[in-house]
């Protein structure tokens, strides 16, 4: 019986995932609040001001704003428009 139920875990783990039941408290390193699965060690981050799990949505806009804004702008002499970071944007640019 516990080889089946042994089997059925690891089908389980390779179709569904883990499911994040063993979670260690919120806590905060480097400015980034989270939480650790203790079964697969994936972070899953957390605000420390609503005290909830953040979604997929708003763990993408933490990661843009912590990279900087990035503008689509056109280059002279060029077809294709290139990626620019904010900071290195000229203001007096035409």
């Amino acid at each position: 019986m516990k080889i089946l139920q042994a089997v059925f875990n690891f089908l389980y783990e390779i179709i569904l995932g883990c499911s994040h039941q063993h979670l260690t408290r919120p806590f905060t390193l480097q400015k980034e609040t989270y939480k650790v699965c203790l079964d697969c060690g994936k972070q899953i981050y957390y605000s420390a001001v609503t005290m909830r799990p953040l979604t997929v949505r708003e763990v993408h806009r933490l990661n843009a704003s912590r990279a900087g804004e990035v503008r689509v702008m056109p280059t002279p002499g060029t077809a294709a428009p290139t990626l620019v970071p904010a900071r290195a944007r000229k203001t007096n640019a035409a």
